[in-house]
């Protein structure tokens, strides 16, 4: 579907170059924090650079399938993956979730998350923004699990 070959998925692939070391650890750290409240969700963060009129979620779709598994992945792992995928070029952010995690966050959730992490996305706080994707996402798998009693696609 894309021209080249796709990279391993890793915990947060910064394929734009956008992030210091240190930004990336702590972007790390925070999905290291809510990896540890929900552990059978694995979440990756990626950012690209690509042209207009590529459709992001399509991008990301292709990459949950394509990547190589990062070190001790498994397929489960994979199909309980949440991407976040950010696109430098044109400002678009996208979550993609693999086909387990899809029960975990309904897509009026997922933009509702977006539409939280907008604003300093938009206003070049990028890592901040991607804090408060892992800040709001850990708000809406509580709120499940207050109603439900257990998170939504808990295994």
């Amino acid at each position: 579907m894309f021209s080249d070959e796709a990279p391993p998925l890793l915990p947060v692939l910064d394929a734009a170059g956008i992030w210091t070391e240190r930004e990336v650890r702590s972007i790390e750290d925070a999905r290291e924090k809510v990896r540890r409240r929900f552990p059978q969700i694995q979440w990756r963060v990626c950012t690209v650079d690509l042209p207009q009129e590529t459709k992001l979620s399509v991008f990301g779709f292709w990459l949950l399938n394509a990547a190589e598994k990062y070190v001790g992945e498994t397929d489960d792992d994979r199909a309980w993956t949440i991407l976040l995928l950010l696109n430098v070029a044109t400002g678009q952010a996208a979550v993609v979730p693999g086909y387990a995690a899809e029960r975990c966050l309904e897509d009026a959730d997922l933009r509702k998350i977006l539409i939280a992490m907008k604003p300093l996305w938009s206003g070049g706080r990028t890592v901040d923004a991607v804090l408060r994707f892992f800040e709001t996402c850990a708000a809406f798998l509580e709120q499940s699990w207050r109603v439900s009693g257990k998170p939504k696609g808990g295994k």
